[in-house]
């Protein structure tokens, strides 16, 4: 089974062969002729999806995906984790949340009502 280890990572989960899946399957016993389009594993947690090319299956779980679509796009949702995970919250991505931070720092009200974050001297 060398080459063919499955790497089950949940926070960053990678793309596995299809050699890796087929030995995960006889060793499940579970049917691989043909492939099967997915792979529910870890309670439905976590899915094994066939890429279009049948050369790889991608890891997707209701928080990121291994397909290049979810590397291309961080922050947002693949259409296999949208499809797999529909009532999963997509949470803001770290970049629109700036507003966010800014609003819950510690600080006070300028005397214009605005608020300051720290004294601001004269360079």
């Amino acid at each position: 089974m060398n080459g063919n280890k499955l790497v089950y990572q949940v926070e960053s989960p990678k793309t596995q062969s299809v050699a890796a899946v087929k030995a995960l399957l006889a060793f499940k016993k579970v049917a691989c002729n043909p492939l099967p389009q997915e792979v529910s594993l870890d309670d439905g947690r976590l899915v094994l999806v066939l890429s279009n090319k049948k050369d790889a299956y991608y890891v997707t779980t209701s928080r990121t995906c291994s397909c290049p679509s979810a590397v291309y796009h961080p922050g947002q949702r693949c259409k296999h984790s949208l499809k797999h995970f529909p009532e999963q919250q997509t949470a803001k991505p770290e970049s629109s949340m700036e507003g966010d931070i800014r609003a819950s720092l510690p600080g006070w009200r300028g005397p214009d009502g605005q608020r300051a974050n720290g004294p601001v001297g004269a360079i």
